[in-house]
C-alpha cells in the first residue's frame, strides 16, 4: 500500500512537475504574504515595547514610573519603595531619553537612550564578564551595524549635547532593537537631572515568583504599572494594526484556497479513471479518499514550506511596511528573530486549508464506481448545488447577501468580527451566484452565437464551460474574490485620500509651514519655540501658529495623539476638544473630564468642551489650546509653525523672508500643496501593504485561471487530439482556448464589481467605522471599471500563452493511442 501512495503521488508530481508547481505556487503566495504580515505585526508590537521599556529583562514583573516622563522625578522615591519590598526584589533605578544620531545629512535616527546603574543589571553584568572596565555605552547589535553605514564621524546628540561614539567606547549587547544604555549618573549629569529618575524597575531575583505579594507604593509623582499593564498596552496601542494586517492576510490566503480549490476539482477529475482502476483491481472507496486527501496534505506541506520561506524573505527584505503613528520604521527592521508560533501557524494554515479545499472532491473520490472507468462524462446532476435546486440555492445566495450587508454596517465600537462575518456572508452569497449564473450564461451565449458566424471552436470551448459549472464555478469566484478586494481596497484608500485632503483643507488654512524635516521621519519637535515667539511678534507675518503632536499621549494608561494649536475664539481655551471618533471609540464625549499627568501641575483634571472630526489618529486625538499647554507643560520645540501670509507684502518678499529664517535654523518651509503631500505620503506608508495584496491577489487569480485551463487540456486530451486529427489548426485551438479564458475572466470580473459595490460600502461604513471611529467620504473607483474592457482582452492573452504551449505540444499519436 505504501508503494500505491508514493506512485500515485510523487509519481503523479514527476509526470506533471508544471501543473502541481503552479499550484504550490499558488498556496504559497497567500501563505508567504501571511506569514510576512504576522512577523511585522510582531516586530511592529515589539518596538512599542521597546520604546515603553527600553531595554528589559526577562525577569521584571513591574515598575514605577515618573508620572512627569520628560524631566522624571527625584529619586527620594527609591527608598520608600525599598522600604516596601521584600528581600527577593531588586530595584533598579532608570533614567530614560531620546537621542539623535546622523546618519546621513538628510537621514536622522532616533534612539531610546537608558541610563542604568549597570551594577546593579544582572543581564547588562553577564555582558561584561570578559571586559576589564566598564564601556562608556552598551549598545544594541542593529545599533551598531547602523553605526557602521556611518561613513563619517557623527555625533550622538543626548539633551541637545553633542557626544563622540567611538568603536573603543562602547559595547554591543547581542540583542534586537535598536537602543543605547550608559551609566545612570552620567546621564543624569548630561541632561542636568540630578537624583531624577524616570522610572523604578522590580526585578525579582534567584527565579522566585512573589507578584502577588509585591505591596504597592501610593504617590502623587509615581504610578505603578505592572508588566502585565505594559504589555496589555502595548497591545491596545497596535490592535487595529494588529487587526487589519490579520485580516488582509487571511483574504490573501482565502483566493489562494479557493485557487487551490479549483486546482483539486480538476486534479480529481483528470485521475477519476485512476481511482475506479484502484477500485477495480480491489482498492476500496474509503482508500481512494485517503488516497486523495493525502495528496492534498503533500502539496499543502510543500505550499507551507514554500510559503514560510518566502514570508521570511519578504519580512527580512522589508518588502512590506507595518507602520502606523506610534511604531518606528528604523526599530521594525531591527529586529530578526522569528517567533515560532507564526511559523507553525502558517504551516497549520496551510495543511489543514488544503485539506478543506479538497474534501469535497475526496469525497467524491469515495462515490465512484468501477463503471466510471468506461464513462465519458459524469452523470450526476449538474441542477444540484450543496444538494439544493437552483431555486433554492437562488434564494439562499440572496438571503447570505442581505444578512451579510445588514450585519456589516451594524455600528459595534472596537468589533470588526460582525463586519467580516458580513464580509464572508456576501462573499458566499456571491459564489453561490457563480455556480448558478453560469450554466445559463452559457446558454444565453450559445444562443447569441447560433445567429452569427462564428468559428465552431468558440462555441465548443463555451459548451465545455457549461459542462463543468462547479469546476468553472471555482475559477470564477476565484477572480472574483480578486476583483473585488482590488476594487474594495481601492475605495478604500481612495476615500482615507479624500477625507485627509479634506481633513487638512479645514484643519490647516495657512499659507505656509516651518518644518524641521530631518525629525520629520521620527515624528520628533524640531521647531524652536523660541522661533514661534518671535516670528509671532513680528508684523510682517499675518499671523504665526504653533502646533505640535504628541503621538504617544497617555490618558487612564491608553495610548493617544495629542494635537496643540491655537483654539479660535467660540472655543474656551482652558478646556478640551476630541475627535469624534474618541468619542465613538472609548466613549470620551463632550462633558466628560479626563485626568492627565502634566509636567508643571502633577495630575490635572481637563473638561471636554466639544468634538469635532478630526481625521489624524485611529485611536483618537485630544486638542489643548496652546496657551493652556503652556500652563501644563514645558516643551522646547513645535513640529511645526503655521504661517499666515502678510497681503501688503509681494509674494516674492514673502518667499524671501521665509528663506532667510530657513537657512538660519536648518529648518524648510512648505506650501499647503506640499503638505497635502507629506500627509499622503505618510498615508501611503501605512497602507503599502494593501497595495501589496492587491498585487498578491492579481497573481493567484492569473495562477487559478491558468491552473485551470492546463487541467482542462490534460482532462479533454483526447478530445482535443481528436479535433486536432480531423483538422483542427493551431489558430482554432488557440480560440478556443482564448474564449474560454475570455469568458471566465470577463464573468469573474464582472461579479466582483458587483460584489465590490457591497463590499465597499461594508468595509467603509462598517468595518473601518468600528475599528477607528472614522466615517469618510466614499469614493468608489469608476475610472478603473471603466478601463476594464480594454484590459481583459490583454490579460485574457497573456494567461492563454502557458496552456496553449501544453497544447502545441500535445502529440495525436500519443493520446490516441488505445483508440
Amino acid at each position: 500500500m505504501k508503494r500505491v501512495y508514493y506512485y500515485f503521488i510523487f509519481g503523479y508530481f514527476k509526470d506533471h512537475l508544471s501543473k502541481i508547481s503552479l499550484s504550490i505556487l499558488g498556496i504559497s503566495l497567500g501563505i508567504a504574504l501571511f506569514v510576512s504580515t504576522q512577523i511585522n505585526s510582531w516586530r511592529a508590537e515589539q518596538t512599542v515595547l521597546d520604546q515603553m521599556l527600553g531595554y528589559s529583562s526577562e525577569d521584571f514583573i513591574g515598575r514605577y514610573v515618573a508620572n512627569n516622563q520628560n524631566l522624571g522625578a527625584e529619586d527620594h522615591f527609591l527608598k520608600v519603595v525599598e522600604s516596601h519590598s521584600h528581600e527577593n526584589l531588586k530595584l533598579e533605578p532608570e533614567l530614560q531619553t531620546k537621542g539623535i544620531l546622523n546618519l546621513s545629512q538628510d537621514q536622522i535616527l532616533s534612539i531610546p537612550v537608558i541610563g542604568k546603574d549597570i551594577l546593579l543589571s544582572k543581564s547588562l553584568l553577564l555582558s561584561l564578564n570578559d571586559k576589564k572596565k566598564i564601556p562608556k555605552y552598551i549598545i544594541s547589535q542593529s545599533l551598531a551595524e547602523k553605526i557602521r553605514t556611518i561613513k563619517n564621524d557623527r555625533p550622538l546628540s543626548i539633551c541637545e549635547k553633542e557626544l563622540p561614539l567611538q568603536e573603543e567606547e562602547y559595547l554591543i549587547l547581542p540583542a534586537e532593537g535598536i537602543f543605547l544604555v550608559m551609566d545612570i549618573t552620567r546621564l543624569q549629569s548630561i541632561c542636568n537631572r540630578k537624583d531624577h529618575l524616570t522610572s523604578i524597575w522590580l526585578v525579582e531575583q534567584n527565579g522566585t515568583h512573589q507578584r502577588q505579594t509585591i505591596e504597592q507604593v501610593t504617590s502623587e509623582e509615581w504610578t505603578y504599572e505592572s508588566k502585565d499593564q505594559i504589555l496589555e498596552r502595548a497591545g491596545i496601542a497596535l490592535g487595529s494594526l494588529k487587526i487589519n494586517l490579520t485580516v488582509v492576510s487571511l483574504v490573501s490566503v482565502l483566493i489562494s484556497f479557493f485557487m487551490v480549490s479549483n486546482m483539486f476539482t480538476g486534479l480529481f477529475l483528470s485521475r477519476k479513471h485512476e481511482f475506479g482502476i484502484l477500485l477495480s483491481i480491489g482498492s476500496s472507496k474509503k482508500n481512494n479518499f485517503m488516497l486523495f486527501l493525502t495528496q492534498a496534505i503533500v502539496i499543502g506541506f510543500f505550499g507551507g514550506i514554500v510559503g514560510i520561506l518566502l514570508g521570511i524573505l519578504i519580512a527580512n527584505t522589508n518588502f512590506l511596511t507595518t507602520v502606523n503613528t506610534i511604531t518606528d520604521a528604523n526599530q521594525i527592521q531591527a529586529y530578526r528573530n522569528l517567533p515560532l508560533s507564526i511559523i507553525l501557524l502558517g504551516f497549520s494554515i496551510s495543511i489543514l486549508g488544503s485539506i478543506l479545499a479538497s474534501i469535497y472532491n475526496s469525497y467524491k473520490t469515495f462515490l465512484i464506481l468501477p463503471i466510471d472507468l468506461i464513462r465519458e462524462r459524469d452523470t450526476e446532476k449538474k441542477s444540484l448545488i450543496l444538494g439544493l435546486t437552483k431555486k433554492k440555492n437562488l434564494y439562499l445566495a440572496a438571503l447570505f447577501i442581505t444578512l451579510g450587508t445588514a450585519l456589516g454596517l451594524v455600528n459595534f465600537p472596537k468589533q470588526i468580527t460582525p463586519g467580516m462575518v458580513g464580509v464572508g456572508l456576501v462573499i458566499l452569497g456571491f459564489v453561490l451566484l457563480n455556480f448558478l449564473s453560469i450554466p445559463l450564461a452559457v446558454q444565453t451565449l450559445d444562443k447569441l452565437l447560433s445567429k452569427f458566424q462564428f468559428s465552431p471552436s468558440i462555441e465548443i470551448g463555451l459548451k465545455e464551460i457549461g459542462t463543468e459549472p462547479w469546476k468553472h464555478g471555482l475559477t470564477a469566484s476565484t477572480i472574483m474574490l480578486s476583483t473585488s478586494l482590488v476594487l474594495t481596497l481601492t475605495s478604500l484608500t481612495d476615500s482615507y485620500e479624500q477625507s485627509l485632503v479634506h481633513w487638512v483643507d479645514e484643519e490647516n488654512k495657512s499659507d505656509y509651514s516651518l518644518i524641521n524635516e530631518k525629525k520629520l521621519n521620527t515624528g520628533e519637535p524640531g521647531v524652536p519655540v523660541s522661533l514661534y515667539e518671535t516670528m509671532a511678534s513680528d508684523p510682517r507675518f499675518s499671523a504665526v501658529e504653533p502646533f505640535y503632536v504628541d503621538s504617544k499621549f497617555i490618558v487612564n494608561g491608553k495610548y493617544y495623539t495629542l494635537h496643540v494649536l491655537k483654539f479660535n475664539e467660540s472655543y474656551n481655551k482652558s478646556e478640551l476638544i476630541v475627535s469624534k471618533n474618541l468619542c465613538f471609540l472609548d466613549q470620551i464625549c463632550t462633558g466628560n473630564s479626563i485626568s492627565i499627568n502634566t509636567e508643571r501641575n502633577s495630575r490635572v483634571s481637563m473638561k471636554i468642551q466639544a468634538e469635532k472630526d478630526h481625521f489624524f489618529s485611529e485611536r483618537g486625538t485630544i486638542m489643548m489650546d496652546y496657551s493652556y499647554f503652556q500652563k501644563n507643560f514645558q516643551v522646547k520645540f513645535l513640529n511645526s509653525i503655521r504661517i499666515f501670509k502678510n497681503e501688503n507684502l509681494l509674494p516674492e518678499e514673502t518667499i524671501q523672508l521665509l528663506q532667510n529664517i530657513t537657512k538660519v535654523h536648518g529648518l524648510k518651509y512648505i506650501d499647503l500643496i506640499s503638505l497635502k503631500k507629506l500627509y499622503l505620503e505618510g498615508m501611503n506608508q501605512v497602507f503599502s501593504i494593501l497595495g501589496t495584496l492587491k498585487i498578491s491577489a492579481l497573481i493567484i487569480s492569473v495562477l487559478a485561471l491558468t491552473t485551470s485551463l492546463v487541467y482542462f487540456i490534460k482532462e479533454k486530451s483526447q478530445v482535443l487530439a481528436g479535433l486536432k486529427a480531423i483538422g483542427m489548426d493551431s489558430f482554432q485551438m488557440f480560440q478556443m482556448i482564448y474564449y474560454q479564458a475570455l469568458f471566465l475572466v470577463s464573468f469573474g470580473i464582472f461579479s466582483g464589481v458587483l460584489s465590490s459595490l457591497i463590499l465597499s460600502p461594508i468595509v467603509i461604513f462598517g468595518i473601518n467605522r468600528n475599528a477607528f471611529g472614522w466615517i469618510l467620504e466614499f469614493q468608489y473607483p469608476g475610472s478603473l471599471v471603466a478601463k476594464l474592457p480594454i484590459v481583459i482582452p490583454l490579460i485574457t492573452f497573456f494567461i492563454c500563452l502557458i496552456p496553449f504551449y501544453f497544447l502545441k505540444q500535445m502529440k495525436i499519436s500519443k493520446e490516441l493511442k488505445y483508440e
